[in-house]
């Protein structure tokens, strides 16, 4: 049973990969065959395998061109979510929950990273599924209550550092937008107000780290390579991610 389980979270990872490639394109995710996306040309049976399909091409589209590292590592992480929440739980509501709640937070974190884009119907669709979802947990795992509170103080934390860091910074990008604020919004949707402090910390830790990472390598190593800015939002799905699977609900 494990490995149907890891064999189906690998490809539950290639369906994410095919809404990650395709949702920015506004494409018909229902289209077939699949395309590749350098070339345009439709991919054989073995090019869709997971992860196989990448390392055999080496990481390279027919033409040569590199093929980028993140959809490996989304079928991957995926795969590796799905096993450790389904050795928690086994087959119960609480894993096809949280299953849910990480194919959410993988597809934003993903194209956050790509396109430094967030889309709001995905993840306000998402939060009014998760609070809906909450009535089919048991009561000792998360309430449609604490689910409602986690929406609503996640967003007014966000909302306010939002517009704190356009008063102080009028001219500037701030660390995040107002995506990364209904990306709050769901998260404490999906874990309750009383996760929803450790869950957004580390994210937040992740972030500040990688932020060092750049600022020493940019101003004291004198890197000019560095990123401008970092997909908070990618952060966020991650820490929250990691928090899930570290200690469930």
């Amino acid at each position: 049973m494990l490995i149907l389980v890891i064999v189906a979270g690998l490809l539950l990872g290639t369906l994410l990969n095919i809404i990650i490639i395709r949702l920015p394109r506004e494409r018909n995710l229902l289209r077939w065959p699949l395309h590749c996306t350098r070339t345009g040309e439709a991919l054989v049976w073995w090019q869709l395998l997971p992860v196989v399909g990448w390392l055999v091409q080496r990481g390279r589209s027919r033409d040569g061109r590199p093929l980028h590292w993140i959809h490996p590592v989304v079928e991957l992480l995926t795969a590796l979510v799905v096993t450790l929440l389904y050795l928690r739980y086994g087959f119960v509501a609480s894993f096809f929950y949280l299953v849910f709640v990480c194919v959410v937070l993988i597809i934003t974190g993903a194209i956050d990273w790509l396109h430094r884009s967030i889309y709001t119907f995905v993840i306000l669709g998402g939060a009014l599924l998760a609070m809906m979802g909450s009535l089919l947990l048991p009561p000792a795992t998360l309430t449609l209550l604490e689910a409602g509170l986690g929406a609503l103080i996640g967003g007014i934390c966000f909302v306010l550092l939002f517009m704190l860091g356009r008063i102080l910074f009028p001219s500037a990008a701030v660390p995040f937008g107002l995506g990364d604020v209904y990306l709050a919004i769901f998260i404490g949707s999906a874990v309750g107000i009383t996760r929803l402090g450790p869950s957004l910390f580390y994210g937040i830790l992740m972030a500040g780290i990688v932020s060092a990472v750049i600022v020493f390598a940019k101003y004291i190593l004198r890197r000019r390579d560095m990123p401008q800015y970092i997909a908070y939002g990618t952060y966020m799905c991650l820490g929250t991610i990691l928090y899930i699977v570290a200690w469930g609900l």
